[in-house]
């Protein structure tokens, strides 16, 4: 991956530079001063020279590196930004981008047993960010499986099918995405809104009693604006009508089923992704903590035995490999101390 540079103002130009980061980063000299006319860059191949729209901005100064989980999560994802440091640049820069990632599961194979915050080695704050996600399994299937091994070994032969005979031509794709992006600006139709509060205000409507998850968010009702918006575009229509938002939907509800779902209690609950945990887990966290904070008082505030409250828990119904996993993160977050071995006691009372 190479770095890429852009000074600009107003409509003025764009470079793309060839080679390593590092290498590229240690030619790069940043400005002295406000003026980006005063910059300094040195011996590097230019590989090619575009225009760039500025969006009314005076004076930017553009620069892209290799990115890391870091770089995506604190800057990118989270606030927009990308808080750069090298060569002497230092320096907050707003992150008009979108991110598309995929990640293998932390365990090897997705475990369906086990929420996605679990099987993704990324924490909530990042995942409910994403306004899609999808879970990919290799799931066995003759049918599937007989196609894909056909389209495999075909290839192989040379031999395509008949449907790739009809597959748009890259350069053509990459004109019309360009085209779409720049010139295609899609508002909601009053068709398209209806259709959006209306599907909203269904799934609060489940949401309402007070021992039902909460299905969706304001969050989500803002990604539904803009996969409508995207799909609209996708059709170059200035307009977003009814059917660009029964599609949103629909990918929503695809996703809400595939992550969001909690086996349990047999509902959609949306904090899965939101803070990595459903309303029946954390339902079950709080009455162990109410365990804990029981038993200690009658003990006289004393240090209580950790299987004994283990054996307590399971003669309420709670499952043991759930109780010993809630402890040991309770211990991990210091809300609950262990003064001696074999005895746990709460930090404080709640």
């Amino acid at each position: 991956m190479g770095l890429s540079s852009t000074i600009r103002e107003g409509s003025s130009y764009g470079v793309v530079i060839e080679g390593e980061p590092g290498e590229v980063l240690r030619k790069l000299e940043a400005p002295a001063s406000s003026s980006p006319q005063e910059g300094v860059v040195g011996w590097v191949k230019v590989v090619k020279v575009e225009t760039v729209s500025n969006e009314g901005v005076a004076w930017v100064y553009d620069v892209t590196v290799e990115p890391t989980r870091t770089f995506i999560s604190e800057c990118l994802v989270l606030h927009n930004t990308v808080s750069i440091a090298k060569a002497g640049i230092v320096a907050t820069l707003n992150a008009r981008t979108s991110i598309l990632a995929a990640a293998n599961p932390a365990f090897g194979r997705y475990l369906h047993n086990r929420p996605v915050t679990e099987n993704i080695d990324l924490p909530p704050t990042i995942l409910s960010r994403f306004d899609l996600i999808f879970v990919i399994t290799d799931t066995p299937n003759a049918e599937r499986d007989r196609a894909l091994a056909e389209y495999v070994l075909d290839f192989h032969r040379q031999y395509y099918p008949e449907a790739l005979e009809h597959v748009i031509p890259r350069d053509l794709l990459k004109k019309y995405i360009a085209y779409a992006r720049k010139h295609v600006k899609p508002r909601l139709s009053e068709e398209a809104k209806r259709k959006l509060v209306d599907f909203y205000v269904e799934m609060r409507t489940k949401s309402q009693g007070v021992d039902s998850p909460i299905a969706i968010t304001p969050r989500q009702l803002e990604a539904l604006v803009r996969l409508a918006e995207a799909h609209a575009k996708m059709a170059l229509s200035e307009v977003v009508t009814e059917k660009d938002a029964e599609a949103a939907i629909e990918l929503m509800m695809a996703f809400l089923r595939s992550v969001g779902y909690d086996v349990e209690s047999k509902r959609i609950d949306i904090d899965i992704v939101m803070t990595g945990q459903p309303k029946s887990q954390r339902d079950k966290i709080v009455m162990i903590l109410d365990m804990l904070e029981r038993m200690m008082k009658e003990s006289g505030g004393e240090p209580i035995k950790r299987e004994e409250f283990i054996e307590r828990a399971v003669e309420k119904g709670l499952d043991e490999p759930f109780v010993r996993k809630v402890l040991d993160k309770l211990y991990e977050s210091g809300e609950i101390i262990e003064p001696r071995p074999g005895y746990i006691m709460l930090l404080k009372s709640r």
